[in-house]
């Protein structure tokens, strides 16, 4: 698949998962977006949060700002089913955990803030950087590109976590 194809194909389905949680978002009042689910997971607002900053981290590993890619090792290729190997849950980084008390209007600004800057990253990305770095994670290394899959999987994951808190409110 030539890069900018993939690369618009990984911007599209993120822009297209982003959207539909703002969506979701939106649609809750600011009591409901407060909720713990019963389950005692985050509350959607909380969600909403954790799935802004996790697009500003992506967004910095993308450009190197944040230095978690690394080249590629000598042979390496992409492994098309490494996104079978993500567990239900993941451990997520502390400085991704959502703050108690988020609200609702403050989830949704950082979600809007947060999309169009990784879009934009995603967009700028070379050839050379998206195939020839490496992330790696406990379920798998991705290449820069797989990263910008994930990104896009991430969002609707989070998008499912937000409508099962609804859910069992």
């Amino acid at each position: 698949m030539a890069h900018q194809s993939r690369i618009e194909g990984i911007v599209t389905a993120f822009n297209a998962a982003h959207d539909q949680l703002i969506a979701s978002l939106e649609q809750l009042s600011e009591a409901a977006a407060a909720q713990r689910p019963q389950d005692g997971g985050w509350t959607p607002a909380q969600i909403g949060w954790h799935v802004a900053a996790t697009n500003d981290l992506l967004g910095q590993i993308i450009t190197g700002e944040a230095p978690l890619a690394q080249p590629a090792a000598e042979g390496f290729v992409e492994n098309p089913a490494v996104f079978e190997g993500l567990p239900a849950k993941v451990q997520t980084f502390p400085q991704l955990v959502p703050p108690a008390g988020v609200t609702r209007d403050e989830a949704l600004g950082r979600l809007r803030e947060s999309a169009g800057p990784l879009a934009a990253k995603l967009r700028a990305m070379s050839q050379e950087r998206a195939a020839g770095h490496c992330v790696a994670f406990p379920f798998g290394t991705l290449s820069l590109y797989q990263l910008g899959e994930f990104a896009a999987g991430h969002v609707a994951r989070h998008h499912g976590q937000l409508q099962r808190a609804i859910a069992a409110v």
